[in-house]
């Protein structure tokens, strides 16, 4: 066919299939009710009007809870008596409820949200034959999505024995008038608080005093509400603490955000007003005093580059000028790269200077992590030597006071004579729970902490500390049992639970 007789004939193409795609799209843009929702003909046969669509039902709630009671309201339009509710179930729309209304086409369906997700259209079936002949009526759908619910319960981390606590419940998703049940706990399992109902934000409140020191769990349970189940929320802890302070001992310093045992950490404490700094020594090849804690100089130095071949050996292996060339800073940041192992010198140095730089004062806790008495004399003896004032004959307000694991390292020729005060350290148990007498303060490992045994030493006449406790939660279980003091790597974080 020559090209010039193509014309018309791809114009009659193409006139046609516009033709027939206008027919497709104004039949098919109004969703048609399956066979199951209608009451005679199918929609959109021969002998049937067209279908119309409606706006989509309203939900009184915009998240349900599954099980939990929805209204579904709107308007299918007027001169409408019959109504049909169907849900959308296994790829086909099913009828659910049937309801008869009012001219005006107003209705209101009450559900339960069935699960996770639901989909929901109304639809008023065509009638024909009738004087008031219509088309079959069909809302958009609406789809409801479900949440899941949470019950929490918020208080102080701490307060006085005495003042009044403000335990605050939370119920998502939020329903005004839901009734909640707040329990606490005293040790003694579960009881009832108080029952009180949310406001319109899921919250209700309730203030109880603390009346003695110590611990009070507290938590919420959600009763069931029009369908939704009743749900137990997670227990929160508010600590009372007595009229005696508890006393905060910077573990290695303030260790938490700075290289343990270093200048840095031990200026820090000060900063942050801690009340003791306790602090490792040992003794080096040449006679001097290092800070370190552990046997060997790995963990918290770069000696495995620095000194490859002795890399396992301790401070005692070294002397003061090869350890001064460690780097002690950049196992804990980049930023404290460079930053050395202390002598005791230099460490009493910063000290004083941090404490006149913040104007306060404290205490340090000496301990020896060595190998006998001998090392024990030697250490007291370079701290007197340095500072004659820090340790009395008579009193226990030194600045200085000892503690070693090892209760033989302080039986030494002329011990008693000193007059230095010291921490013996409990961290396994003991069925005697005994110290020989002499021993200004025990320190109990947190693992073996507890109410009883604080009280069983300090019957003896000790102080009682603890370690480690680091985290507020365990900062305040310590003050809790009873104890003098926690040793902690966080100094300000602990002040401030212990209200300080």
């Amino acid at each position: 066919m020559p090209h010039h007789a193509r014309i018309p004939t791809l114009l009659a193409a193409l006139v046609m299939v516009l033709g027939l795609a206008g027919f497709t799209t104004a039949h098919d843009s109004a969703p048609a009710p399956d066979a199951e929702s209608t009451a005679g003909p199918t929609a959109g046969s021969a002998s049937a009007p067209a279908t119309a669509t409606v706006a989509a039902p309203r939900a009184s709630l915009a998240r349900p809870v599954p099980g939990e009671s929805v209204t579904l309201s709107g308007s299918i339009g007027s001169g409408v008596t019959r109504v049909v509710l169907q849900s959308f179930d296994h790829g086909a729309w099913r009828s659910v409820q049937e309801q008869t209304v009012a001219g005006s086409g107003d209705y209101a369906f009450a559900v339960t949200q069935p699960a996770w997700s639901a989909r929901w259209r109304v639809l008023a079936p065509a009638t024909e034959g009738e004087a008031d002949e219509r088309a079959t009526r069909v809302s958009r759908p609406r789809t409801l999505f479900g949440q899941v619910q949470h019950a929490t319960t918020s208080t102080p981390r701490s307060v006085h024995a005495g003042d009044k606590v403000a335990v605050s419940s939370f119920v998502s998703p939020a329903r005004r008038g839901r009734p909640i049940t707040l329990q606490r706990d005293t040790g003694d399992g579960w009881h009832h608080a108080a029952d009180l109902t949310t406001d319109e934000t899921g919250r209700a409140t309730r203030t109880f005093e603390a009346r003695h020191p110590g611990k009070t769990r507290f938590r919420t349970v959600a009763r069931a509400h029009h369908g939704a189940p009743a749900v137990v929320g997670a227990a929160t802890a508010v600590y009372a603490l007595g009229e005696r302070p508890v006393g905060v001992m910077a573990w290695r310093g303030d260790s938490a955000d700075h290289p343990e045992n270093t200048l840095d950490a031990f200026r820090s404490a000060v900063r942050h007003r801690a009340d003791f700094i306790e602090m490792d020594f040992q003794p080096t090849a040449d006679g001097e005093w290092v800070l370190m804690h552990d046997d060997d100089l790995r963990r918290t130095t770069d000696v495995e580059s620095r000194f490859p071949e002795r890399e396992s050996q301790g401070p005692r292996a070294f002397t003061l000028e090869e350890i001064k060339q460690l780097d002690a800073g950049s196992w804990k940041a980049p930023r404290f790269r460079g930053t050395q192992v202390p002598s005791i010198e230099e460490t009493f140095d910063a000290i004083g200077a941090a404490e006149k730089a913040y104007g306060h004062d404290v205490r340090l806790v000496v301990e020896l992590k060595g190998e006998s008495s001998a090392e024990m004399r030697a250490l007291y003896r370079k701290v007197v030597a340095l500072r004659p004032g820090w340790v009395e004959p008579k009193g226990h307000s030194d600045k200085a006071i000892f503690m070693s694991f090892d209760e033989s390292h302080f039986d030494f020729p002329g011990a008693e004579a000193t007059g230095m005060e010291r921490i013996a350290v409990k961290d396994e148990p003991d069925p005697a729970d005994d110290y020989p007498a002499g021993y200004d303060q025990v320190h109990i490992g947190t693992g073996l902490l507890s109410a009883s045994l604080v009280s069983h030493y300090r019957r003896q006449g000790a102080e009682v500390g603890t370690w480690p406790a680091v985290g507020t939660p365990a900062v305040l279980r310590a003050a809790a049992a009873g104890v003098d003091y926690v040793t902690t790597d966080d100094v300000a974080a602990a002040r401030k639970a212990l209200l300080r």
